[in-house]
């Protein structure tokens, strides 16, 4: 009785654990399938607005584009951002700013699983930090939430702090 009591809390306490990664998971998944609305079950909204906005509020008020650019283009930038196509985006970001290790697998030419490889690192209890397994920068470093004991949401995408000098 106390072997099954101590495989049930184990098996519990990697359910915890892992639950982040089968989010994460649903996230690739739909990214790569362009599916938006699986997307958007995966996200807090109100966060991620929040998030996003202050990261555009940081960009434009840098020296170098703050006489050039109003702070009124924020919220018309973020309403774009957030729609189902902008998220999208969003999740491949940072596809754009880094090369590829290699496009085929072998001789064959057959391709890679086109699926990223990303690692995933706790901050707290109720934050992970999602990154691409091989990348040298936060660009496009996804940051999710607790949602109650099992569920997670995306709150948070790192946005380059170059943006606008490389759009």
């Amino acid at each position: 009785m106390m072997l099954l009591a101590v495989v049930a809390l184990v098996a519990l306490a990697g359910a915890l654990y892992g639950s982040p990664y089968f989010t994460m998971n649903k996230i690739l998944t739909a990214t790569m399938d362009e599916d938006t609305r699986a997307l958007a079950a995966q996200i807090d909204l109100e966060q991620l607005r929040g998030s996003l906005g202050q990261q555009l509020h940081t960009l434009f008020s840098a020296s170098e584009v703050a006489d050039d650019i109003s702070p009124d283009v924020i919220p018309p930038l973020l309403d774009t951002m957030l729609m189902p196509e902008g998220i999208v985006a969003l999740m491949k970001l940072n596809e754009r700013y880094e090369k590829p290790i290699a496009k085929v697998s072998d001789i064959s030419g057959r391709k890679r699983n086109s699926k990223p490889d990303y690692k995933l690192r706790y901050t707290s209890w109720d934050s992970v930090v999602v990154q691409r397994a091989h990348s040298k920068s936060h660009i496009g470093e996804l940051t999710l939430t607790r949602d109650g004991l099992w569920r997670w949401k995306l709150v948070s995408v790192a946005l380059p702090k170059n943006l606008l000098a490389d759009a």
